[in-house]
């Protein structure tokens, strides 16, 4: 190739450089507000033309330039490969420019032609991913208002009972403790018949239950929500224990005195092979009935109250047709049955609730925000503080009977 072809190829493709130019600048203008889909047609339309416009300029070369072909063809390979996202690397055209067009020294396309080597162009072919080309919080995460707890316990043993106030530290009352009874039919002029009645006085302590935390200023002004978080599940937490106290409490140190250490052991009176959980419920209810109170409530863990709904007769029917009553609610004998967690699984206590014991509030649950604890001022730092105080006076043990599952279907069996 003279030196006249080579002046004029150089022409060429300073035109053809150009127009590229122009071309990328048109391509850059419209992918600013292009969709996903017309920025794909935009990259197409012109990796197309850039080539249609190599080709067409350079065509006439080709056989006396093989290597430069070769180049074109591998041109073509990379721009269907290009990354046209945004990412800042050195595009195309400045390529193009650089080692085609403006650059004079011993590798320029006029060297190269002479020497009949390649020209090579540099793409960034690289796949993109999240984990590889983003840093930071580039993609804003979606929040979720409000802190995610476990819920509430929503059947408590406060719930069930009569419920007062005391002013005092402690409920004393009196019960009858043992009847001599000889009511009897008299004879004219015969001597009336005595009875005897034993009275005891007792006492109910009112006890204390309490809880705290502690945190600091910083996690009560950063934490949304923090504060109403606190405010339900500190008094949920004392419910929780409250329910603990009223039913298993000892009454021992400072304890309250619960309602199954108060209430009458279960006694069986059921002389069948073959008896299930309703049986036992009913059998309690007849017992407490026995001695002329009427029960008001049975209170049963979860896993029982499945255990009843499930149970069926030799021909797969459901015992209990809870499935058609509103909210599965399982009623016996006109006494409902209160589902709660409140009662150790295996275990069950029926009672006439409203007569038999009574809570006295002493001092409602009261939940405090303070700095007065030891250093917290100096630290920064905030206690949060619940407590009641209440005690529960347990009329008649005879309101109440307490059993377990196992031993009374074990005994119904014999």
């Amino acid at each position: 190739m003279d030196e006249k072809e080579l002046k004029q190829l150089e022409t060429q493709l300073e035109e053809l450089g150009k127009s590229i130019d122009s071309k990328m600048e048109d391509f850059s203008t419209k992918a600013k507000d292009a969709s996903v889909e017309e920025m794909k047609k935009l990259q197409e339309d012109f990796k197309k033309t850039v080539k249609s416009d190599m080709e067409a300029e350079l065509k006439e070369y080709n056989e006396k330039n093989i290597k430069l072909q070769e180049q074109i063809d591998e041109l073509d390979t990379k721009l269907q490969r290009a990354d046209f996202s945004g990412v800042d690397h050195k595009t195309l055209i400045d390529q193009i420019k650089s080692q085609l067009i403006e650059y004079k020294g011993e590798n320029s396309l006029k060297d190269m032609i002479h020497k009949n080597k390649g020209v090579e162009f540099s793409l960034k072919v690289d796949d993109m991913t999240t984990g590889v080309n983003l840093s930071g919080a580039v993609i804003a995460p979606q929040r979720i208002p409000g802190i995610v707890y476990d819920p509430d316990r929503t059947e408590h043993v406060r719930d069930l009972l009569a419920s007062g106030t005391t002013s005092s530290s402690t409920v004393n009352f009196v019960y009858e403790s043992a009847i001599d009874d000889n009511t009897d039919v008299t004879a004219e002029g015969n001597e009336y018949k005595q009875s005897d009645f034993d009275l005891a006085l007792t006492t109910a302590t009112v006890r204390k239950i309490t809880a705290y935390i502690m945190l600091s200023e910083e996690m009560l002004d950063d934490i949304e929500g923090l504060t109403s978080y606190i405010t339900a599940r500190l008094p949920s937490k004392l419910k929780v224990k409250e329910d603990q106290q009223l039913l298993y409490g000892s009454g021992g140190g400072q304890q309250l005195s619960g309602l199954t250490v108060n209430a009458t052991a279960y006694s069986d009176n059921l002389a069948d092979a073959d008896i299930s959980r309703i049986d036992v419920l009913v059998d309690a209810m007849r017992q407490i009935r026995d001695d002329e109170y009427q029960a008001t409530a049975c209170l049963i863990h979860p896993t029982d109250a499945t255990l009843i709904k499930l149970t069926k007769d030799d021909n797969g029917n459901y015992i209990h047709p809870w499935i058609f009553m509103p909210s599965g609610q399982i009623v016996l004998d006109g006494v409902p049955v209160v589902v709660s967690t409140a009662i150790t699984a295996g275990q069950f206590l029926v009672g006439d609730f409203r007569r038999g014991a009574q809570i006295f509030d002493r001092k409602d649950a009261s939940l405090e925000f303070s700095y007065q604890n030891e250093d917290n001022f100096i630290k920064g730092m905030v206690t949060v503080r619940i407590s009641e105080r209440l005690t529960l006076a347990t009329y008649r043990a005879l309101c109440f009977i307490y059993g377990s599952f196992a031993e009374a279907l074990a005994s119904g069996s014999l």
